[in-house]
């Protein structure tokens, strides 16, 4: 009898272990209506391209330039914006073709919950959040520098008097920022008028910094020493050595962060699948050239030992006579971090409004205001948090957190594209609106095999029974990632061994690049979807795969320190995600308003607490047509998406 008894405790803690694994491993897959949204969908190709520029060509000109130059790289910094520009342009490929298949504001948020499933989306959404939230506190401190030194100081020195002095506390700004504080508060009501305002203001600073931005290359192309670059007693044009080369690739990651506001405006872009890719590609190739240019005629300028890390630009104009430079470069570098603060705050609030209106973060930052067509609530929460940050604490030290936030979601949405391109279009079966269906496995849209075996290694099918479809390839993307991860910390920490020829450095060595290949070479062996797209990544898994191994080789090259802020982050967010978000998640089907909908009541509660208002879109079509009554359930749980929980893989 206790035998009995034992036997039935573990099997129900089987099952419910099973169960909450379950939960936390559900996706999305996509309604035949993306372009249904809350949101005003007004943005043209341009808006969206002007948007992309003006937040990346901002501070990452006139700061970090500088910084790094003078702490990581000197001159071959420009190789560092190359690299970092290079992995940037991979990552943006990826996040082309996942904007065309799903233009919704949650960016990469959104495209994990596709590919990976619920608790790795979740991830990805809060460091991406982290991100945005520490580069407009960032951006809006660089922005009173600036205008600080335009007015010689006076501000400073004013709050120092009236503090007291300047505060020694690790972490703490030395003054409070009460400037940057304002900035951000100010722009915050700007965007809160709504996304063709927050257009045109981008559009309005972003010509004007593009304009300052070109004065200054002709300017410092003039003034052009090559002996900063060959001089030996600075260590001539790469001081730093490779490591220095690859430690400042991954700061200037920072830099190229804002090609993300083009995933999370697809919600309000009139064409996203024609406006996504054509922006992307534009945008990074403008920026990357910017970035190259700014940084080799400031290098040229002055020797990279004697830059200024907060006036780096505006002081080389100045030590060669280019007095009057200087002042257009304060103009042009606040016109440029107003865009960068823009493009903070856009693509920070509407990241937060589909995790919100998805039920993993709370519900009133998914409210829509019913004019402006603004989620007000997710952006004043978050804004907020920004502001107290650049007011109190000392966002340099944060900065490199941003960099491997992002190249964490870069590296998860360059898996996603695998995962998705090896994985059948999944759809709704016909009684998908009701709830009882949502733990149904949904019908295959197309037939062409994807995730099976190539005809020619059809033979090998056999000994891979045990993982049948797409989930190996699934299973291989975990493996290729962590084996590249195992490579490249291996590599670095070991490369002293490896080269002096260790049997046992390059035995590890061997072993850890087999398990990068075969997991390669297995995902090729399989036959991809052949679903249309208006883009497509070309040569998959080649790109994406590529895009992989460079996130990593920046990833692991990050100080320590970086990843201790991270964890730090990124185990708030879990306890979050794990008290709030999986009970009321909208795919949770435990949840006691689909157990109301189970029992038939004929007055739906919320869905996972969020009651979705109808879309601004639909509300156009709407007045064209004849009014119908939808049924119960679709008044209560958004259309977008439903759930596949069968499929536990990652």
């Amino acid at each position: 009898m206790a035998d009995i008894r034992e036997t039935g405790v573990l099997s129900a803690a089987k099952n419910s272990i099973q169960s909450f694994g379950s939960r936390l491993t559900r996706k999305k897959f996509i309604d035949t209506d993306v372009m249904e949204t809350n949101l005003r969908r007004c943005l043209n190709t341009a808006d969206i391209t002007m948007l992309a520029i003006g937040h990346m060509i901002g501070s990452g000109v006139y700061v970090l330039t500088a910084t790094v130059a003078k702490s990581m790289a000197g001159p071959a910094i420009v190789i560092a914006f190359l690299f970092s520009g290079f992995a940037s342009f991979l990552a943006a490929l990826c996040y082309a073709e996942l904007g065309v298949r799903y233009p919704r504001s949650g960016s990469a948020y959104s495209y994990t919950y596709l590919a990976l499933g619920e608790l790795w989306a979740f991830l990805v959404g809060w460091n991406v959040a982290l991100e945005h939230v520490i580069g407009a506190a960032a951006i809006s401190r660089a922005c009173s520098a600036y205008i600080d030194s335009l007015a010689g100081g006076v501000i400073k020195n004013a709050t120092e008097n009236m503090m007291g002095g300047a505060f020694h506390v690790p972490f703490v700004s030395e003054r409070l920022d009460f400037l940057a504080f304002g900035i951000l508060i100010l722009f915050t009501v700007c965007l809160s008028f709504g996304v063709r305002m927050t257009s045109h203001l981008n559009n309005v600073f972003s010509v004007a910094n593009m304009v300052v931005i070109v004065t200054i290359i002709c300017v410092g192309a003039y003034f052009s020493n090559t002996a900063n670059w060959t001089n030996p007693n600075t260590g001539g044009f790469m001081p730093f050595g490779w490591s220095g080369v690859l430690a400042a690739s991954a700061s200037c990651f920072y830099a190229y962060v804002g090609f993300d506001s083009i995933a999370s405006s697809g919600e309000e872009a009139r064409d996203p699948q024609k406006s996504i890719p054509r922006a992307t590609m534009i945008s990074m190739g403008i920026a990357t050239a910017t970035y190259v240019a700014v940084a080799t005629v400031l290098t040229l300028m002055v020797n990279y030992t004697e830059l200024h890390d907060d006036s780096g630009l505006p002081d080389a104009l100045a030590e060669n006579g280019a007095h009057w430079a200087k002042v257009v470069v304060i103009i042009g570098a606040v016109s440029g971090m107003a865009t960068g603060i823009i493009g903070s705050l856009f693509a920070l609030t509407r990241v937060v409004y589909v995790m919100a209106d998805d039920g993993l973060l709370f519900a009133f930052c998914s409210n829509v205001n019913a004019r402006t067509k603004i989620p007000l609530g997710a952006m004043y929460v978050f804004a907020s948090l920004s502001a107290l940050m650049t007011l109190t604490l000392d966002v340099n030290t944060l900065v490199e957190v941003m960099s491997i936030g992002t190249l964490f979601a870069y590296l998860v949405v360059s898996a996603s594209v695998i995962v998705l391109r090896y994985r059948p279009e999944m759809g709704p079966k016909v009684d998908s609106q009701e709830l009882s269906s949502l733990g149904e496995l949904p019908e295959k849209l197309d037939d062409s095999g994807a995730g099976q075996l190539r005809e020619r290694f059809r033979a090998l099918g056999v000994y891979m029974g045990w993982c049948p479809g797409s989930r190996l390839v699934t299973m291989c993307v975990m493996c290729f990632v962590i084996s590249t991860f195992v490579l490249c910390g291996f590599v670095m920490g070991c490369g002293d061994s490896i080269a002096e020829g260790s049997w046992w450095a390059i035995i590890v060595l061997v072993l850890v690049l087999l398990c990068v290949i075969s997991s390669f070479v297995l995902i090729l062996m399989h036959q991809q979807s052949n679903a249309p797209l208006r883009y497509k990544v070309p040569l998959v898994p080649l790109i994406p795969a590529l895009s992989i191994v460079v996130n990593a080789v920046l990833i692991v090259n990050l100080k320590a320190a970086t990843w201790l802020r991270l964890l730090i982050w990124v185990a708030v967010g879990l306890s979050m995600y794990l008290t709030y978000g999986v009970g009321h998640s909208k795919l949770d089907a435990s949840s006691p308003e689909s157990t109301l909908l189970k029992r038939g009541s004929s007055q739906p509660t919320t869905w996972g607490s969020l009651e979705r208002e109808p879309s601004f879109d639909a509300e156009r079509k709407a007045e064209k047509q004849p009014k119908s009554e939808p049924p119960p359930f679709q008044q209560s749980l958004s259309r977008e998406f439903l759930v596949d929980n069968v499929d536990m893989s990652p």
